[in-house]
């Protein structure tokens, strides 16, 4: 028969587990305010507050894994003690809470008790909810990012254009249209009717002159902040030349009117386009001098300086280059692409990674080119 004394111990030891369950709670609301700690330091810590808070914390052990991070309370082993959730964002699983006792346990009143059960569906609550407010927060943070991003494109776009002299009214005429075009999409097709001047805003676009076979020649790839078609603006009025976006790419089409109006009334902007139409016939000419008169080792290597210099401005050349591409600018069939940039490889002046290509050695590479 249980004495007072029994019954007030009872009580007591019933409020200590309370105590604990609560100094846990508050614990973990404590660590799961801050969403810019590191989520792995967050669940390991998670693994050391969690079992303090059962009867048999001693031997009380936590694994919690989220995306690929995975993480345990020193000495955790997977027993049949057990209780475990699939931890969500958004109702998506994304991971999983496993408590265990190591050893086993006097079980009078079941393994776990009522309130234990109750305090682990909590916590799985308060995690699942601290996930999904960082995952909030990462998504707000990269839509804020993207939109500086494009601030400082769309002000970085208008110092350009106000570097060719143009006034706010002509540079609110030139970007009046603008077209978003998707990777691979055409932009303009060679023997089509020249109805605009083209400036790009953002993206990577190649030029390629098509023949008879069917067979492209990539002779140029141009990087944002630069102009499309200008060889049409005074020609016969037809694209000599097939463009298409290598990646999503932002243009602005000018009315070819438009344009040569601006052009007719601002003897500034003249000159800049003068000076950039003479600067894009140099290129033509050193690349037909390179097709023209250089082995296929030397049209690679010329090719490699192009891309690393004026498209990429690095010693890397991304995965936005296919091989075809390069193959197509060298001038070359691409299967004697791919044997050249072996070679190179083999000879330790280039590595490939993943597809992209880096430069080791630029003043061998250049050498080589020079040599033809």
């Amino acid at each position: 028969m249980q004495t007072e004394k029994d019954n007030i111990e009872s009580v007591l030891k019933s409020l200590d587990e309370r105590k604990k369950e609560l100094d846990c709670l508050y614990n973990i609301d404590e660590l799961l305010k801050d969403f810019d700690t590191d989520l792995n330091q967050v669940l390991s810590e998670l693994t050391k507050i969690v079992p303090q808070a059962w009867r048999y914390s001693d031997i009380c052990k936590v694994n919690i894994k989220v995306f690929e991070i995975e993480t345990s309370t020193e000495g955790f082993k997977k027993t049949e003690l057990k209780l475990s959730s699939i931890l969500q964002i958004e109702e998506n699983p994304v991971g999983e809470i496993i408590l265990c006792y190591s050893k086993p346990v006097r079980a009078e009143k079941g393994v776990f008790l009522n309130e234990e059960n109750r305090l682990f569906q909590t916590i799985v609550s308060k995690i699942n909810q601290y996930l999904s407010f960082r995952k909030l927060k990462e998504i707000y943070s990269e839509s804020v990012e993207n939109k500086l991003k494009l601030n400082n494109t769309e002000q970085n776009f208008i110092e350009y254009l106000s570097g060719l002299h143009l006034t706010e009214e002509e540079i609110s005429l030139v970007t009046k249209v603008q077209i978003d075009f998707s990777k691979g999409e055409t932009i303009c097709k060679q023997g089509s009717f020249a109805s605009f001047i083209m400036i790009l805003k953002d993206g990577l676009v190649k030029a390629t002159i098509e023949n008879s076979h069917y067979k492209n020649h990539v002779f140029k790839i141009t990087t944002p902040f630069n102009i499309i078609g200008l060889s049409s603006l005074y020609g016969d009025n037809y694209y000599h030349f097939s463009c298409q976006a290598l990646v999503p790419s932002k243009l602005y089409l000018v009315e070819r009117s438009n344009f040569d109006k601006i052009v007719r009334t601002n003897p500034q902007f003249s000159i800049e386009i003068m000076k950039m139409y003479s600067k894009s016939l140099q290129n033509v000419y050193d690349k037909l001098g390179s097709i023209a008169n250089k082995q296929a080792l030397g049209k690679v290597c010329d090719s490699l300086i192009y891309l690393s210099e004026r498209v990429f401005g690095s010693n890397v050349i991304e995965t936005t280059i296919t091989r075809k591409d390069i193959a197509e600018l060298s001038g070359l069939a691409t299967e004697n692409l791919v044997r050249i940039l072996s070679e190179l490889k083999r000879d330790k002046i280039i590595a490939i990674n993943n597809k992209s290509i880096e430069i080791l050695n630029p003043e061998m590479l250049r050498m080589l080119g020079n040599l033809g």
